[in-house]
């Protein structure tokens, strides 16, 4: 058996919770099952199982904060109440898949756990955790349609001012890599429900038991205040850090300009199509639309 045979049982030690314990009961069953050669076999008897779980912990600490990054309303929402059903995911062959199909796959797997979920709670909740996972998800998938535009030299960079010209002139339209949802509650008011909870501490709070699902449930039967979500993907950067065999490999950043609007603005955004210039708008709307010209989500043609 080849050393890379001994490397993969060793990665599915790390990540699959109930293979490390299958083996920590009876390792010889577990190096059976495998084939391992006998040298393979040997390091397996002789390892030691609190550096393995102490090994499998760190990584699956660190893996998780990645995965539960992007989607930091939704990993709170649905892993309230057990973390550990988020950690499932490390065990499936989709953790070794490139970083934007991995992203995507998670977003999945929360979907997934949702399903079970809406068995146990109120309705409303759950069609507002679904609402926002959406959106998430849909973040993903736009970050991932501009890494992949960037990579063929077409991604868009942060936009500019508008030049004088262009407001006078200029037809208001959306802008490529523009997302458009309506939520049922105000996103900052779900973050405050689920313990103020962000990309970078979303996984750290759900491991110590610091993310409630009653708030959100309370906030979800309260009476609707919907908003219009306006996201816009942009590149905010680019650069290069050092791969394998000597070689350079590309590291794109993609931001969101983001503007939430009260209420349901489907109409508002539909109109947009026929790209009118800010003369044309009745004052409060030519208002509006400057401050979202000046917020990026949307733009003036030159």
């Amino acid at each position: 058996m080849s050393p890379s045979a001994a490397w993969t049982l060793y990665e599915r030690l790390l990540f699959d919770e109930e293979l490390r314990e299958a083996f920590a009961a009876d390792r010889d069953s577990v190096l059976h099952q495998h084939g391992l050669a006998e040298v393979d076999r040997a390091r397996f008897c002789a390892m030691s199982l609190a550096g393995l779980q102490a090994d499998a912990e760190g990584r699956r600490r660190y893996l998780m904060a990645a995965l539960c990054r992007p989607y930091p309303l939704s990993a709170a929402a649905i892993g309230a109440d057990n973390p550990r059903a988020l950690s499932r995911f490390l065990s499936g062959p989709a953790l070794f898949l490139p970083l934007a199909e991995r992203s995507a796959r998670f977003g999945d797997h929360l979907s997934t756990l949702l399903d079970t979920l809406e068995d146990h709670i109120p309705e409303v909740a759950g069609r507002l955790i679904r609402a926002v996972l959406s959106v998430e998800r849909a973040l993903v998938d736009n970050a991932a349609a501009l890494r992949a535009a960037a990579g063929r030299g077409e991604a868009p960079g942060p936009p500019s001012p508008p030049s004088s010209a262009q407001l006078k002139r200029g037809r208001v339209r959306l802008p490529p890599y523009l997302l458009v949802a309506e939520l049922p509650a105000p996103t900052e008011l779900v973050r405050a429900a689920l313990g103020g909870v962000g990309p970078e501490d979303v996984f750290p709070k759900l491991e110590a038991g610091q993310v409630s699902r009653d708030r959100l449930i309370t906030v979800a039967r309260a009476e609707e205040q919907p908003v219009t979500l306006l996201c816009r993907g942009v590149v905010s950067g680019q650069s290069h850090e050092r791969a394998g065999a000597g070689g350079l490999s590309p590291l794109v950043d993609v931001k969101h300009l983001r503007v939430e609007l009260a209420g349901r603005q489907g109409p508002l955004i539909q109109s947009l199509q026929e790209e009118p210039t800010l003369k044309e708008l009745p004052p409060a709307r030519e208002a509006l639309m400057r401050r979202l010209i000046e917020a990026g989500v949307v733009e003036l043609t030159r």
